[in-house]
Order: C-alpha cells, then structure tokens, then sequence
C-alpha cells in the first residue's frame, strides 16, 4: 500500500512593496526545499508584498479560500513573523489553522503554534 503524502501550501512574505532582490524566489526555494525534507507534496503557493495586516493580504486569503478544495493539510512558512507581525493576530491565525486541521511548520522555528506568538 502506497503512503499519501500530506498536501502542502508555500507562503512567502516580504515587507517592502517590491521584491528587486529575489526575496520571495529564495524563500521559495527554501521552503520547497524543506517541503521534500519532510516528505510533503506541494500543492499550492502564493506571496504577498508589503506591511498589510494579517489576512487581509491577498495571497494568504487565496490560501484560505484553496485550503479547503486542495485539501491541504501543512502550511509552510519561513518564520511566524511572516503570517502577522501583530501577536494577537498571529495566535489567532494558528489557532485558526488548528481548527481547521492545518498544521504549520517554518524551517527556521519548527511547528508553529499559538504560544510562538507571545507577545
């Protein structure tokens, strides 16, 4: 019998309103890098750019509104910073993804959860 993969989704998030030094390329390529590390397949990706909070972002609302149909079950991201710089706003993403069923995972921070955004 053949072992499913998990699903996983890829955002990618930088502050400034342009990315001319190939930020999110390169946060990309690390997180599909370490997506195979962890044996995940890769079903979806999107970014934003620039400080809009949470998700109200356009790429990480086209995350919640595919998460369901893709059936994905791990959100990859670089560091919890990238999901909201607000703490309140961070937790309550997590806790969010929890219900849902979504796991999410930063290679520089491991599972994320509600307590990484402590203020």
């Amino acid at each position: 019998m053949e072992h499913k993969k998990k699903k996983a989704w890829i955002y990618t998030h930088i502050d400034a309103p342009e990315d001319s030094h190939g930020a999110l390329k390169k946060q990309y390529g690390q997180l599909n890098t370490y997506g195979e590390q962890l044996g995940l397949e890769i079903a979806g990706c999107s970014s934003d750019m620039g400080g809009e909070a949470g998700a109200e972002r356009p790429g990480l609302q086209f995350f919640l509104e595919e998460k369901e149909n893709r059936e994905i079950e791990v959100l990859l991201v670089l560091d919890s910073a990238r999901l909201s710089r607000d703490q309140k706003q961070c937790r309550k993403f997590l806790l969010g993804m929890k219900k849902s069923g979504i796991q999410v995972f930063s290679p520089l921070e491991g599972m994320l959860v509600a307590s990484h955004c402590q203020e």
